[in-house]
């Protein structure tokens, strides 16, 4: 595997120092609606059309139908680079739910005590991984998203169980040989546990200003590189994100 993973993001493999370490976890944190998906998508679609390195997409809070309706606008065929078998998109969330309703409709109402296991087991980082690996191993992915870690974070008793878990998830990761960008809703669950845990955190922002919402992007940490540590704009455009090198913030 080559020493840097490029986004294909302009300008943010600049403010990267050439792109992210291959073989890390990253975060790309911020608060609902600052453009974590989209970044982390267009790392993907880029990675598979432009470097060859397939990627796997992990969905764990929304349909796969809605997120892929809300992210035809950008021009990305989506469904030419699965059909290809450079890109699998893996709605988890739709597999939890598909579980839970068959719980209730064949399991509780006759005593189905295995089905009940059946579904506590599902809902574990462990199956998570599995079907992360499964997944990787059938694409020979290079690149994983998991959209979002959020859901992980919530997913322990407890702050300590939780952390473990995180640590557990990032180290199979690194086994994997690929390089994932997890995203973090801001302010929910244990998320300030994934910021020490991490190989790198890239922070989302959008923030008002006289009336107008500016969105903004730093690179606080990253391992294994010199990296650019100044706020710069971003526009989400036709295209996806564009990140500029002035400090002045885009409208």
């Amino acid at each position: 595997m080559d020493d840097t993973v490029r986004s294909g993001i302009p300008g943010l493999d600049e403010l990267l120092g050439g792109g992210f370490p291959a073989g890390g976890t990253y975060v790309v944190v911020g608060y609902s609606g600052t453009g974590k998906s989209i970044l982390s998508l267009e790392f993907l679609c880029n990675g598979a059309s432009m470097y060859g390195e397939p990627g796997v997409y992990v969905i764990l809070e929304e349909q796969k139908e809605r997120m892929l309706a809300n992210m035809r606008s950008f021009g990305w065929n989506i469904e030419k680079l699965e059909a290809e078998g450079k890109l699998r998109i893996v709605p988890y969330t739709k597999s939890i739910m598909g579980d839970v309703e068959a719980t209730f409709e064949k399991g509780m109402m006759s005593g189905d005590h295995e089905r009940l296991d059946r579904m506590r087991q599902y809902l574990t980082v462990d199956s998570l991984f599995q079907e992360i690996e499964q997944t990787c191993r059938s694409i020979k992915a290079r690149r994983v998203v998991i959209d979002s870690f959020t859901v992980i974070t919530l997913l322990g008793d407890n702050q300590v169980v939780s952390r473990m878990q995180l640590l557990w998830l990032i180290e199979k990761l690194r086994r994997l040989n690929v390089t994932t960008l997890a995203t973090i809703e801001e302010g929910i669950g244990h998320w300030r546990d994934m910021l020490f845990l991490c190989d790198g955190i890239v922070y989302m922002m959008l923030k008002e200003k006289e009336g107008i919402f500016e969105r903004g992007l730093v690179v606080e940490k990253m391992r294994g590189t010199a990296h650019d540590t100044g706020i710069r704009p971003l526009k989400i455009g036709k295209d996806g994100i564009i990140v500029y090198p002035t400090e002045v913030m885009v409208r």
